[in-house]
This record gives structure tokens, sequence and C-alpha cells, in this order.
């Protein structure tokens, strides 16, 4: 009879706690150089006071046709491939220090960031695709949803890291004590 295989913490091995948010820098990092290959300034995906209708509409007019075509086709695809990468190593961690014995709470704090800031950044890019798509009638109430998830996307992104950097701190503890 064969027996099932138990779901060992070594599911997720230690060194997904590594690889897993180099991995998350890595690609954060390409798709800034990617954007900027495609001639498109990330001014309003790396707002943290948050933008207008005005700044929207100086912006989308300073890109012209051409390269709002390439940040709607090309750079935002990129952002939310990125973004559900970085959900999925922050919900990876979670499950991670579960297995390995960590209160829910404390799981929560480590992979949470990256886990809704991911989320987060997907509404973000969803919205400023919007944006994009009514351009030059620009809605003061799309502008103000998408503003206020880029800040909520920013906070969390660098709680992530931040917790990211905990959580292996946490899981390789034990192997130097």
């Amino acid at each position: 009879m064969i027996e099932p295989l138990p779901f060992y913490p070594t599911a997720i091995p230690l060194g997904f706690f590594i690889w897993g948010p180099v991995l998350v820098m890595l690609l954060f990092w390409l798709v800034g150089v990617w954007a900027g290959r495609q001639g498109v300034a990330r001014f309003l995906e790396n707002d943290w006071n948050g933008f207008t209708v005005a700044d929207v509409d100086k912006l989308f007019a300073a890109y012209g046709p051409e390269r709002r075509a390439k940040y709607r086709t090309r750079v935002l695809p990129a952002d939310i491939a990125c973004a559900a990468t970085y959900a999925i190593v922050g919900a990876t961690l979670i499950a991670g220090l579960l297995m390995r014995g960590q209160p829910w709470w404390v799981a929560a704090l480590c992979g949470g960031g990256w886990l809704l800031g991911g989320l987060a950044d997907i509404a973000e890019n969803l919205s400023i695709a919007k944006l994009l798509d009514s351009y030059p009638k620009v809605e003061p109430g799309n502008v103000a949803f998408a503003s206020r998830v880029t800040q909520v996307k920013l906070v969390l992104f660098l709680a992530g890291t931040v917790g990211a950097l905990v959580a292996a701190w946490l899981v390789f503890r034990p192997l130097a004590a």
C-alpha cells in the first residue's frame, strides 16, 4: 500500500526564504528597466504623496499616443506579472513560516505585506489601465482610487521587504543556535 506523503516543512525549502525575495527584487528592478526602455517613466506608480487629475493629464499628454500605448500594452502587463509574483512569494512566506511553527500573526506580519501589496499593485495597474483607456477624459474618482491604491501599495511593499528579511532571520535562526 502506498502511504500518502506528509506535508513536511521541507515542502517550502529554506532556500526559498532567500531566493524568493531575491526574485522579487530582481523582477522589481527588471520592470523598471523595461519601462525605461519603452520610454515610459513610471511617475504615477512611485508617487508617495498621491497624484491628481492635473498630474495624470500632464503626464499622459507628455507621453503622447505612442508611449501611452506602450505603457498600456507592455509596461502594465509586466508590472502585473511582477505584482502577482511578489504576492505569491508573500503567501508562500506565510505558509513556510506556519509550517515551521511560527504563530499565525508572525507569519502574517512577515509575508502579508507582499501578499496584500501585490494585490494592491494589481488593482493599481488595472486602475491606471482604466485611466489610459479613458484618456483624454479622466474621471476624478478613478484618479483618486488609483492614487490611494498606489500609496497603499508602496507602504505594503516596503513592509513586505522588511517582513521578508525578518522571515529569513526566523527560519535560519535555529540553524545558528
